[in-house]
Protein backbone atom coordinates (compact mmCIF):
# COMPACT_ATOMS: atom_id res chain seq x y z
CA UNK A 1 0.00 0.00 0.00
CA UNK A 2 2.50 2.45 0.98
CA UNK A 3 4.68 1.85 -2.25
CA UNK A 4 0.85 2.30 -4.43
CA UNK A 5 0.32 5.79 -2.49
CA UNK A 6 4.06 7.08 -3.47
CA UNK A 7 3.58 5.61 -7.01
CA UNK A 8 -0.15 6.78 -7.51
CA UNK A 9 0.38 10.22 -5.87
CA UNK A 10 3.77 11.33 -6.05
CA UNK A 11 4.59 11.31 -2.84
CA UNK A 12 7.65 10.48 0.42
CA UNK A 13 7.69 7.43 1.98
CA UNK A 14 6.88 9.26 5.55
CA UNK A 15 3.81 10.92 3.33
CA UNK A 16 2.51 7.51 2.34
CA UNK A 17 2.58 6.13 5.81
CA UNK A 18 1.21 9.44 7.42
CA UNK A 19 -1.58 9.04 4.47
CA UNK A 20 -2.31 5.55 5.91
CA UNK A 21 -2.45 6.17 8.79
CA UNK A 22 -5.25 9.30 7.63
CA UNK A 23 -7.16 6.91 5.95
CA UNK A 24 -7.19 4.38 9.00
CA UNK A 25 -7.97 7.13 11.23
CA UNK A 26 -10.77 8.80 9.14
CA UNK A 27 -12.04 5.32 9.04
CA UNK A 28 -12.76 4.87 12.80
CA UNK A 29 -14.09 8.43 12.92
CA UNK A 30 -16.38 7.54 10.46
CA UNK A 31 -17.40 3.98 12.27
CA UNK A 32 -17.91 6.43 15.91
CA UNK A 33 -20.05 8.42 14.05
CA UNK A 34 -22.24 5.56 14.17
CA UNK A 35 -22.45 5.60 17.97
CA UNK A 36 -25.54 8.54 18.25
CA UNK A 37 -27.32 6.44 16.11
CA UNK A 38 -26.80 3.37 17.90
CA UNK A 39 -27.59 5.02 20.93
CA UNK A 40 -30.77 6.96 19.58
CA UNK A 41 -31.82 3.07 18.43
CA UNK A 42 -31.32 1.23 21.47
CA UNK A 43 -33.55 4.07 23.34
CA UNK A 44 -36.12 3.55 20.84
CA UNK A 45 -36.41 -0.26 20.69
CA UNK A 46 -36.42 -0.19 24.42
CA UNK A 47 -39.11 2.39 24.75
CA UNK A 48 -40.93 0.71 21.54
CA UNK A 49 -40.49 -2.79 23.90
CA UNK A 50 -38.87 -4.22 20.64
CA UNK A 51 -36.88 -7.80 20.68
CA UNK A 52 -34.10 -5.93 19.99
CA UNK A 53 -34.14 -3.41 22.86
CA UNK A 54 -31.72 -3.26 25.35
CA UNK A 55 -33.09 -2.66 29.03
CA UNK A 56 -30.53 0.29 29.94
CA UNK A 57 -31.44 3.05 32.93
CA UNK A 58 -31.03 6.58 32.61
CA UNK A 59 -27.71 6.61 34.39
CA UNK A 60 -26.11 4.17 31.85
CA UNK A 61 -28.14 6.32 28.65
CA UNK A 62 -25.59 9.29 30.36
CA UNK A 63 -22.23 7.34 30.76
CA UNK A 64 -22.48 6.09 26.95
CA UNK A 65 -23.19 9.53 26.03
CA UNK A 66 -20.18 10.97 27.64
CA UNK A 67 -17.67 8.07 26.61
CA UNK A 68 -19.41 8.50 23.28
CA UNK A 69 -18.68 12.53 23.01
CA UNK A 70 -14.85 11.40 24.78
CA UNK A 71 -13.71 8.81 21.98
CA UNK A 72 -15.77 10.62 19.15
CA UNK A 73 -12.98 13.41 20.15
CA UNK A 74 -10.12 11.43 20.89
CA UNK A 75 -10.32 10.12 17.38
CA UNK A 76 -10.93 12.98 15.54
CA UNK A 77 -7.89 15.01 17.40
CA UNK A 78 -6.03 11.96 16.28
CA UNK A 79 -7.06 12.17 12.85
CA UNK A 80 -7.11 15.81 12.17
CA UNK A 81 -3.17 15.37 13.00
CA UNK A 82 -2.55 12.85 10.72
CA UNK A 83 -4.78 14.47 8.11
CA UNK A 84 -4.42 17.54 7.82
CA UNK A 85 -1.28 18.77 9.75
CA UNK A 86 0.88 16.12 7.85
CA UNK A 87 -0.70 17.19 4.82
CA UNK A 88 0.26 20.56 4.54
CA UNK A 89 4.03 19.09 6.17
CA UNK A 90 4.20 16.46 2.90
CA UNK A 91 3.38 19.81 0.69
CA UNK A 92 5.85 21.85 2.12
CA UNK A 93 8.51 19.08 1.84
CA UNK A 94 7.20 18.30 -2.19
CA UNK A 95 7.88 22.17 -2.51
CA UNK A 96 11.66 21.53 -1.35
CA UNK A 97 12.47 18.49 -2.91
CA UNK A 98 11.12 20.01 -6.34
CA UNK A 99 13.30 23.20 -5.72
CA UNK A 100 15.85 20.96 -4.90
CA UNK A 101 15.56 18.51 -8.33
CA UNK A 102 15.08 21.81 -10.42
CA UNK A 103 18.66 22.97 -9.17
CA UNK A 104 20.36 19.40 -10.16
CA UNK A 105 17.98 19.53 -13.81
CA UNK A 106 20.41 20.30 -16.82
CA UNK A 107 19.45 23.29 -18.29
CA UNK A 108 17.94 22.33 -21.07
CA UNK A 109 14.62 21.24 -19.24
CA UNK A 110 14.83 25.46 -18.07
CA UNK A 111 14.83 26.10 -22.12
CA UNK A 112 11.61 24.09 -22.29
CA UNK A 113 9.53 25.67 -19.58
CA UNK A 114 8.86 28.88 -19.05
CA UNK A 115 9.64 30.64 -15.49
CA UNK A 116 5.83 31.33 -15.04
CA UNK A 117 5.56 27.41 -16.08
CA UNK A 118 7.11 25.91 -13.14
CA UNK A 119 6.59 28.80 -10.64
CA UNK A 120 2.51 27.50 -11.02
CA UNK A 121 4.13 24.04 -10.30
CA UNK A 122 5.98 24.77 -7.26
CA UNK A 123 3.47 27.07 -5.98
CA UNK A 124 -0.46 27.01 -7.14
CA UNK A 125 -0.22 22.62 -8.20
CA UNK A 126 0.95 21.47 -4.82
CA UNK A 127 -1.47 24.67 -3.27
CA UNK A 128 -4.03 22.47 -5.17
CA UNK A 129 -2.01 18.64 -4.56
CA UNK A 130 -2.45 20.27 -0.60
CA UNK A 131 -6.15 21.11 -0.57
CA UNK A 132 -7.39 17.90 -2.64
CA UNK A 133 -5.28 16.18 -0.20
CA UNK A 134 -6.99 17.52 3.09
CA UNK A 135 -9.67 16.99 2.19
CA UNK A 136 -10.43 14.45 -0.44
CA UNK A 137 -8.04 11.74 -0.68
CA UNK A 138 -8.04 10.04 2.83
CA UNK A 139 -11.67 10.43 3.08
CA UNK A 140 -12.53 8.73 -0.26
CA UNK A 141 -10.55 5.36 1.08
CA UNK A 142 -11.77 5.83 4.68
CA UNK A 143 -15.07 6.10 3.47
CA UNK A 144 -15.11 3.54 1.22
CA UNK A 145 -13.53 0.96 4.24
CA UNK A 146 -16.36 2.32 6.80
CA UNK A 147 -18.97 1.59 4.70
CA UNK A 148 -17.61 -1.34 3.15
CA UNK A 149 -17.79 -2.26 7.09
CA UNK A 150 -21.11 -0.61 7.67
CA UNK A 151 -22.83 -2.94 4.99
CA UNK A 152 -21.33 -5.87 6.21
CA UNK A 153 -23.12 -5.76 9.49
CA UNK A 154 -26.42 -4.74 7.57
CA UNK A 155 -26.25 -7.49 5.36
CA UNK A 156 -26.04 -9.79 8.60
CA UNK A 157 -28.25 -7.95 10.31
CA UNK A 158 -30.94 -8.59 7.20
CA UNK A 159 -29.26 -9.42 3.92
CA UNK A 160 -32.39 -8.52 1.50
CA UNK A 161 -32.66 -5.56 2.67
CA UNK A 162 -29.25 -4.25 2.98
CA UNK A 163 -28.78 -5.79 -0.96
CA UNK A 164 -31.65 -3.30 -1.59
CA UNK A 165 -29.62 -0.43 0.01
CA UNK A 166 -26.18 -1.25 -1.74
CA UNK A 167 -27.10 -2.07 -5.87
CA UNK A 168 -27.04 1.51 -6.35
CA UNK A 169 -23.82 1.82 -5.24
CA UNK A 170 -21.38 -0.28 -7.65
CA UNK A 171 -24.08 1.23 -10.52
CA UNK A 172 -23.46 4.68 -9.23
CA UNK A 173 -19.49 4.76 -9.10
CA UNK A 174 -19.54 2.58 -12.63
CA UNK A 175 -21.62 5.68 -14.34
CA UNK A 176 -18.97 7.70 -12.65
CA UNK A 177 -16.13 6.22 -13.52
CA UNK A 178 -17.09 5.57 -17.59
CA UNK A 179 -17.85 9.68 -17.66
CA UNK A 180 -13.58 9.80 -16.10
CA UNK A 181 -12.40 10.63 -19.65
CA UNK A 182 -14.65 13.21 -19.99
CA UNK A 183 -13.91 15.12 -16.86
CA UNK A 184 -10.14 14.62 -17.19
CA UNK A 185 -10.12 15.95 -20.86
CA UNK A 186 -11.70 18.85 -19.53
CA UNK A 187 -9.75 19.38 -16.43
CA UNK A 188 -6.21 19.09 -18.62
CA UNK A 189 -7.40 21.67 -20.91
CA UNK A 190 -7.96 24.10 -17.99
CA UNK A 191 -4.74 23.43 -16.06
CA UNK A 192 -2.69 24.22 -20.15
CA UNK A 193 -5.70 27.25 -20.44
CA UNK A 194 -3.91 28.88 -16.90
CA UNK A 195 -1.07 28.06 -17.64
CA UNK A 196 -0.71 29.78 -20.29
CA UNK A 197 -2.67 32.85 -18.43
CA UNK A 198 -0.02 33.25 -16.40
CA UNK A 199 2.74 32.94 -19.32
CA UNK A 200 1.40 35.98 -20.78
CA UNK A 201 0.96 37.66 -17.94
CA UNK A 202 4.80 37.28 -16.86
CA UNK A 203 5.70 37.98 -20.73
CA UNK A 204 3.55 41.34 -20.56
CA UNK A 205 5.17 42.37 -17.12
CA UNK A 206 8.09 41.80 -18.46
CA UNK A 207 8.57 43.13 -21.68
CA UNK A 208 6.35 46.08 -20.55
CA UNK A 209 9.29 48.64 -22.19
CA UNK A 210 9.20 47.06 -25.66
CA UNK A 211 5.21 46.89 -26.14
CA UNK A 212 5.22 50.75 -24.83
CA UNK A 213 7.84 51.88 -27.07
CA UNK A 214 6.42 50.27 -30.00
CA UNK A 215 2.28 51.15 -28.72
CA UNK A 216 1.89 47.46 -28.16
CA UNK A 217 -0.76 48.14 -25.74
CA UNK A 218 -3.78 47.65 -27.32
CA UNK A 219 -2.54 44.38 -29.23
CA UNK A 220 -1.13 42.74 -25.97
CA UNK A 221 -4.14 43.22 -24.04
CA UNK A 222 -6.69 41.63 -26.50
CA UNK A 223 -4.34 38.57 -26.22
CA UNK A 224 -4.81 38.54 -22.65
CA UNK A 225 -7.99 39.15 -22.80
CA UNK A 226 -8.37 36.01 -25.10
CA UNK A 227 -6.29 33.62 -23.19
CA UNK A 228 -8.70 34.56 -20.00
CA UNK A 229 -11.76 34.32 -21.93
CA UNK A 230 -10.12 30.74 -23.06
CA UNK A 231 -9.66 29.87 -19.36
CA UNK A 232 -12.97 30.43 -18.54
CA UNK A 233 -14.50 28.76 -21.16
CA UNK A 234 -11.98 25.69 -19.97
CA UNK A 235 -13.17 25.96 -16.28
CA UNK A 236 -16.55 26.16 -16.58
CA UNK A 237 -16.39 23.11 -19.27
CA UNK A 238 -14.37 21.40 -16.62
CA UNK A 239 -17.08 22.47 -13.63
CA UNK A 240 -20.08 21.43 -16.55
CA UNK A 241 -18.67 17.74 -16.83
CA UNK A 242 -17.85 17.06 -13.27
CA UNK A 243 -21.06 18.99 -12.34
CA UNK A 244 -23.15 16.87 -14.82
CA UNK A 245 -22.02 13.63 -14.26
CA UNK A 246 -21.92 13.87 -10.62
CA UNK A 247 -25.73 14.95 -10.33
CA UNK A 248 -26.23 11.79 -12.40
CA UNK A 249 -24.68 9.71 -10.13
CA UNK A 250 -26.27 11.01 -7.13
CA UNK A 251 -29.91 10.65 -8.88
CA UNK A 252 -28.79 6.55 -9.38
CA UNK A 253 -27.69 6.63 -5.58
CA UNK A 254 -31.12 7.81 -4.30
CA UNK A 255 -32.76 5.26 -5.83
CA UNK A 256 -31.06 2.84 -3.05
CA UNK A 257 -33.61 4.50 -1.09
CA UNK A 258 -36.71 3.59 -3.38
CA UNK A 259 -35.24 0.11 -3.63
CA UNK A 260 -34.96 -0.18 0.22
CA UNK A 261 -38.37 1.47 0.97
CA UNK A 262 -40.44 -1.30 -1.84
CA UNK A 263 -38.46 -4.30 -0.59
CA UNK A 264 -38.94 -3.65 3.28
CA UNK A 265 -42.98 -2.51 2.91
CA UNK A 266 -43.06 -6.22 1.01
CA UNK A 267 -41.20 -7.78 3.57
CA UNK A 268 -42.93 -5.77 6.38
CA UNK A 269 -46.52 -7.12 4.90
CA UNK A 270 -45.39 -10.30 4.57
CA UNK A 271 -44.19 -10.31 8.45
CA UNK A 272 -40.77 -10.98 7.44
CA UNK A 273 -39.11 -7.59 9.64
CA UNK A 274 -40.82 -6.01 11.62
CA UNK A 275 -41.43 -1.79 11.63
CA UNK A 276 -38.72 -1.20 13.83
CA UNK A 277 -36.21 -2.89 11.75
CA UNK A 278 -37.83 -1.20 8.83
CA UNK A 279 -37.35 2.02 10.33
CA UNK A 280 -33.43 1.40 11.01
CA UNK A 281 -32.98 0.72 7.72
CA UNK A 282 -34.47 3.57 5.77
CA UNK A 283 -33.08 5.75 8.32
CA UNK A 284 -29.44 4.16 8.15
CA UNK A 285 -29.22 3.77 3.89
CA UNK A 286 -30.57 7.48 3.94
CA UNK A 287 -27.60 8.92 6.08
CA UNK A 288 -24.61 6.02 4.55
CA UNK A 289 -25.69 7.41 0.79
CA UNK A 290 -24.42 10.76 2.12
CA UNK A 291 -20.58 9.38 2.65
CA UNK A 292 -20.98 7.63 -1.14
CA UNK A 293 -22.36 10.97 -2.40
CA UNK A 294 -19.01 12.36 -0.80
CA UNK A 295 -16.88 9.87 -2.46
CA UNK A 296 -18.36 11.18 -6.25
CA UNK A 297 -18.02 14.65 -5.30
CA UNK A 298 -13.75 13.81 -3.96
CA UNK A 299 -13.72 11.48 -7.11
CA UNK A 300 -14.05 15.20 -9.27
CA UNK A 301 -11.52 16.47 -7.13
CA UNK A 302 -9.40 13.57 -8.26
CA UNK A 303 -9.60 13.76 -11.50
CA UNK A 304 -8.29 17.17 -11.10
CA UNK A 305 -5.13 16.09 -8.88
CA UNK A 306 -4.72 13.29 -11.54
CA UNK A 307 -3.53 16.59 -14.16
CA UNK A 308 -1.77 18.14 -10.82
CA UNK A 309 0.43 15.41 -10.28
CA UNK A 310 1.12 14.40 -13.83
CA UNK A 311 3.27 17.65 -13.57
CA UNK A 312 4.71 16.64 -10.17
CA UNK A 313 5.50 13.49 -11.33
CA UNK A 314 7.26 14.45 -14.48
CA UNK A 315 9.70 17.12 -11.82
CA UNK A 316 10.38 14.31 -9.52
CA UNK A 317 10.83 12.09 -11.79
CA UNK A 318 13.33 13.38 -14.60
CA UNK A 319 16.97 12.48 -14.64
CA UNK A 320 18.71 14.92 -12.51
CA UNK A 321 23.13 15.84 -13.28
CA UNK A 322 24.39 13.87 -10.65
CA UNK A 323 28.42 12.47 -10.44
CA UNK A 324 30.98 12.46 -7.69
CA UNK A 325 30.94 15.09 -4.62
CA UNK A 326 35.43 15.34 -5.03
CA UNK A 327 37.21 16.48 -7.89
CA UNK A 328 40.77 15.83 -7.80
CA UNK A 329 43.13 16.61 -10.86
CA UNK A 330 46.61 17.21 -11.73
CA UNK A 331 45.81 20.40 -13.85
CA UNK A 332 42.75 22.18 -15.57
CA UNK A 333 43.17 21.41 -18.99
CA UNK A 334 39.85 21.12 -20.86
CA UNK A 335 39.84 18.86 -23.48
CA UNK A 336 37.06 18.38 -25.79
CA UNK A 337 36.79 15.04 -27.66
CA UNK A 338 34.36 14.31 -30.69
CA UNK A 339 31.84 16.19 -28.76
CA UNK A 340 28.45 16.29 -30.14
CA UNK A 341 25.31 17.76 -28.46
CA UNK A 342 21.84 19.00 -30.00
CA UNK A 343 18.10 19.40 -29.13
CA UNK A 344 15.38 17.16 -30.08
CA UNK A 345 14.95 18.71 -33.16
CA UNK A 346 18.20 20.01 -34.44
CA UNK A 347 22.40 19.84 -33.84
CA UNK A 348 24.01 22.14 -32.19
CA UNK A 349 27.83 20.93 -31.78
CA UNK A 350 28.98 18.81 -34.66
CA UNK A 351 32.06 16.54 -33.64
CA UNK A 352 34.67 19.16 -32.13
CA UNK A 353 37.75 18.12 -30.19
CA UNK A 354 40.10 20.59 -28.90
CA UNK A 355 42.19 21.13 -26.13
CA UNK A 356 42.48 24.65 -23.99
CA UNK A 357 45.37 24.28 -21.78
CA UNK A 358 45.92 25.56 -18.16
CA UNK A 359 47.86 28.62 -18.48
CA UNK A 360 46.72 29.99 -21.94
CA UNK A 361 44.06 31.72 -22.94
CA UNK A 362 41.53 29.90 -25.91
CA UNK A 363 39.56 32.10 -27.83
CA UNK A 364 36.00 30.73 -29.50
CA UNK A 365 34.98 32.82 -32.56
CA UNK A 366 32.55 32.42 -35.65
CA UNK A 367 29.27 33.73 -36.54
CA UNK A 368 26.24 33.76 -34.84
CA UNK A 369 24.89 30.46 -34.16
CA UNK A 370 28.35 28.70 -34.74
CA UNK A 371 28.12 27.02 -30.73
CA UNK A 372 30.52 29.14 -29.47
CA UNK A 373 28.59 29.94 -26.06
CA UNK A 374 27.13 26.36 -26.43
CA UNK A 375 31.06 25.04 -25.96
CA UNK A 376 31.43 26.67 -22.93
CA UNK A 377 28.04 25.90 -20.92
CA UNK A 378 28.99 22.72 -21.69
CA UNK A 379 32.42 22.72 -20.59
CA UNK A 380 30.61 23.71 -17.01
CA UNK A 381 28.11 20.62 -17.40
CA UNK A 382 25.08 23.07 -17.82
CA UNK A 383 24.05 20.74 -20.27
CA UNK A 384 25.15 16.98 -20.96
CA UNK A 385 26.48 16.20 -23.97
CA UNK A 386 25.13 13.04 -26.85
CA UNK A 387 28.06 11.78 -27.77
CA UNK A 388 31.76 12.38 -27.07
CA UNK A 389 33.71 13.26 -23.87
CA UNK A 390 34.63 16.28 -21.80
CA UNK A 391 37.48 16.28 -20.06
CA UNK A 392 39.11 18.70 -16.88
CA UNK A 393 42.72 17.22 -16.19
CA UNK A 394 41.72 14.00 -17.47
CA UNK A 395 38.79 13.65 -15.74
CA UNK A 396 35.35 13.04 -17.38
CA UNK A 397 33.22 15.57 -16.23
CA UNK A 398 30.17 13.90 -16.92
CA UNK A 399 31.29 11.83 -13.49
CA UNK A 400 31.37 14.61 -11.36
CA UNK A 401 28.29 16.61 -9.39
CA UNK A 402 27.91 20.40 -11.33
CA UNK A 403 28.50 22.02 -8.02
CA UNK A 404 31.59 20.57 -7.45
CA UNK A 405 32.62 21.10 -10.71
CA UNK A 406 31.20 24.62 -10.56
CA UNK A 407 33.54 25.40 -7.60
CA UNK A 408 36.46 26.01 -10.30
CA UNK A 409 34.80 28.16 -12.76
CA UNK A 410 34.66 31.86 -12.93
CA UNK A 411 32.23 32.89 -15.55
CA UNK A 412 31.18 35.97 -17.21
CA UNK A 413 27.60 35.92 -19.70
CA UNK A 414 26.75 38.40 -21.86
CA UNK A 415 23.42 38.37 -20.46
CA UNK A 416 24.29 39.32 -16.87
CA UNK A 417 21.79 38.45 -14.25
CA UNK A 418 22.09 40.48 -10.92
CA UNK A 419 19.85 39.92 -7.58
CA UNK A 420 17.92 42.55 -6.38
CA UNK A 421 19.87 43.44 -3.53
CA UNK A 422 22.96 45.46 -2.94
CA UNK A 423 26.03 45.97 -5.39
CA UNK A 424 28.29 44.61 -2.09
CA UNK A 425 26.32 41.50 -2.06
CA UNK A 426 25.74 40.86 -5.81
CA UNK A 427 29.81 40.86 -5.74
CA UNK A 428 30.20 38.83 -2.63
CA UNK A 429 28.27 35.94 -4.78
CA UNK A 430 31.54 35.47 -6.13
CA UNK A 431 32.93 34.17 -2.73
CA UNK A 432 30.87 33.54 0.27
CA UNK A 433 32.45 34.82 3.41
CA UNK A 434 34.49 37.32 1.19
CA UNK A 435 35.82 40.78 3.71
CA UNK A 436 34.84 43.73 2.46
CA UNK A 437 37.99 44.41 1.75
CA UNK A 438 38.32 41.88 -0.60
CA UNK A 439 34.92 43.03 -2.19
CA UNK A 440 36.24 46.16 -2.44
CA UNK A 441 39.58 45.30 -4.14
CA UNK A 442 37.52 42.76 -6.42
CA UNK A 443 35.25 45.98 -7.71
CA UNK A 444 38.42 48.68 -8.00
CA UNK A 445 39.95 45.95 -10.36
CA UNK A 446 36.60 45.71 -12.31
CA UNK A 447 36.53 49.77 -12.20
CA UNK A 448 33.36 49.79 -10.77
CA UNK A 449 34.49 51.88 -7.95
CA UNK A 450 33.78 55.17 -10.17
CA UNK A 451 30.20 54.74 -10.23
CA UNK A 452 29.95 53.25 -7.25
CA UNK A 453 31.11 56.39 -5.26
CA UNK A 454 29.03 58.47 -6.82
CA UNK A 455 25.44 56.41 -5.95
CA UNK A 456 23.85 57.65 -2.67
CA UNK A 457 24.49 54.66 -0.40
CA UNK A 458 27.75 53.30 -2.25
CA UNK A 459 28.48 49.72 -2.53
CA UNK A 460 25.61 49.37 -0.38
CA UNK A 461 23.35 50.61 -2.88
CA UNK A 462 20.13 47.79 -3.84
CA UNK A 463 19.95 48.07 -7.49
CA UNK A 464 16.76 46.43 -7.81
CA UNK A 465 15.69 43.67 -10.12
CA UNK A 466 18.39 42.27 -12.39
CA UNK A 467 20.59 46.03 -11.80
CA UNK A 468 17.58 48.21 -13.30
CA UNK A 469 18.78 50.70 -11.58
CA UNK A 470 22.15 50.09 -13.32
CA UNK A 471 23.38 50.79 -16.96
CA UNK A 472 24.38 47.94 -19.33
CA UNK A 473 28.45 48.37 -18.85
CA UNK A 474 28.08 49.49 -15.10
CA UNK A 475 25.93 45.54 -14.73
CA UNK A 476 28.60 44.12 -16.91
CA UNK A 477 31.33 45.23 -14.04
CA UNK A 478 29.39 44.30 -11.41
CA UNK A 479 29.35 40.19 -12.99
CA UNK A 480 33.29 41.05 -13.65
CA UNK A 481 34.18 42.24 -10.21
CA UNK A 482 31.81 38.64 -8.80
CA UNK A 483 34.37 36.53 -10.93
CA UNK A 484 37.62 38.65 -10.17
CA UNK A 485 36.43 37.84 -6.54
CA UNK A 486 35.83 33.84 -7.26
CA UNK A 487 39.61 33.43 -8.35
CA UNK A 488 38.82 29.90 -9.54
CA UNK A 489 41.13 28.02 -11.76
CA UNK A 490 38.73 28.31 -15.05
CA UNK A 491 37.53 31.29 -16.52
CA UNK A 492 34.56 31.69 -19.27
CA UNK A 493 34.05 34.86 -20.92
CA UNK A 494 31.62 35.42 -22.86
CA UNK A 495 31.34 38.88 -24.52
CA UNK A 496 32.42 39.88 -21.19
CA UNK A 497 33.10 43.68 -22.32
CA UNK A 498 30.23 43.62 -25.26
CA UNK A 499 28.86 46.15 -22.43
CA UNK A 500 31.48 48.72 -22.54
CA UNK A 501 32.80 51.57 -23.99
CA UNK A 502 36.40 51.88 -25.65
CA UNK A 503 37.74 53.24 -22.69
CA UNK A 504 36.21 51.03 -20.43
CA UNK A 505 36.87 48.00 -22.50
CA UNK A 506 40.88 48.52 -22.34
CA UNK A 507 40.63 48.63 -18.71
CA UNK A 508 38.87 46.14 -17.79
CA UNK A 509 41.26 44.00 -20.29
CA UNK A 510 44.23 45.16 -18.53
CA UNK A 511 42.09 43.87 -15.14
CA UNK A 512 41.27 40.79 -16.90
CA UNK A 513 45.14 39.89 -17.84
CA UNK A 514 45.84 39.60 -14.14
CA UNK A 515 43.14 37.53 -13.41
CA UNK A 516 43.84 35.06 -15.65
CA UNK A 517 47.64 34.08 -15.20
CA UNK A 518 48.20 30.81 -14.89
CA UNK A 519 44.58 29.69 -15.17
CA UNK A 520 42.63 28.01 -18.15
CA UNK A 521 40.46 30.58 -20.04
CA UNK A 522 38.05 30.07 -22.64
CA UNK A 523 37.15 33.57 -24.48
CA UNK A 524 33.80 33.93 -26.92
CA UNK A 525 34.02 37.45 -28.78
CA UNK A 526 32.81 38.89 -31.50
CA UNK A 527 35.42 41.70 -31.74
CA UNK A 528 38.30 39.62 -32.80
CA UNK A 529 40.77 42.64 -31.65
CA UNK A 530 40.40 41.74 -28.26
CA UNK A 531 41.20 37.78 -28.65
CA UNK A 532 44.03 38.01 -31.47
CA UNK A 533 46.76 37.78 -28.52
CA UNK A 534 45.31 34.49 -27.49
CA UNK A 535 47.10 31.44 -27.16
CA UNK A 536 45.04 29.58 -28.93
CA UNK A 537 42.03 30.68 -31.27
CA UNK A 538 39.15 28.66 -32.57
CA UNK A 539 37.08 28.68 -35.92
CA UNK A 540 33.31 27.53 -35.82
CA UNK A 541 31.05 27.39 -38.07
CA UNK A 542 27.49 25.34 -38.09
CA UNK A 543 28.87 23.80 -34.84
CA UNK A 544 32.15 22.27 -36.28
CA UNK A 545 35.88 23.49 -35.98
CA UNK A 546 36.67 24.57 -39.06
CA UNK A 547 40.80 25.92 -38.51
CA UNK A 548 42.57 26.79 -35.21
CA UNK A 549 45.95 28.23 -34.27
CA UNK A 550 47.33 31.43 -33.09
CA UNK A 551 46.39 35.22 -35.07
CA UNK A 552 49.46 34.75 -36.63
CA UNK A 553 49.02 30.92 -38.31
CA UNK A 554 45.17 31.83 -38.86
CA UNK A 555 45.91 34.57 -40.87
CA UNK A 556 48.05 32.73 -42.89
CA UNK A 557 46.12 29.45 -43.57
CA UNK A 558 42.20 30.55 -42.90
CA UNK A 559 40.53 32.63 -45.92
CA UNK A 560 37.43 32.91 -43.67
CA UNK A 561 39.55 33.83 -40.28
CA UNK A 562 40.67 36.93 -42.50
CA UNK A 563 37.32 37.63 -43.82
CA UNK A 564 35.80 38.02 -40.03
CA UNK A 565 39.02 40.10 -39.11
CA UNK A 566 38.75 42.41 -41.84
CA UNK A 567 34.76 42.86 -41.09
CA UNK A 568 35.32 42.85 -37.26
CA UNK A 569 38.17 45.78 -38.13
CA UNK A 570 36.01 47.91 -40.82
Amino acid sequence: MINYFMRRYAMSEKGAKNLKKAILSRTLLNLTKLCPPFIAFVFIGQYLESDYGLSLNLATYISCIAVMFVLMFLVARFNYRHLYINVYEESANSRIEMANRLKKLPLSYFDKHSASDLATSMMSDIGTYEEIFSHAVPHIYATALSTCLIFLMLFLYNWRLAVSAIWVIPVSLLFFNLSKFLRTKANDSFVKNNRQVIDVMQENIEQIQEIKAYSFEKERADQFSNVVNSNTKAKINAEMASGATLSIAVMLLRLGIVSVALVGANLLQEKQVDMFTYVIFLVMTASIYLPVQNILSFMGMIDMLDSVVKRIKEIKTLPIQEGSQSLEVQNYDIEFNHVVFGYEDYSVINDVSFLAKQGEVTALIGPSGSGKTTLAKLAARFWDIQQGKILLGGVDIHQVDPEVLLKNFSIVFQDVILFNTSIKENIKIGKKGATDEEIWQAAKVARCTEFIEELPEGIDTVIGENGQKLSGGERQRISIARAILKDAPIILLDEATASLDVENESLIQAALSDLVKEKTVLIIAHRLRTIRNADKIILLQEGKVVASGTDKELMASSEDYRQMLEASLS
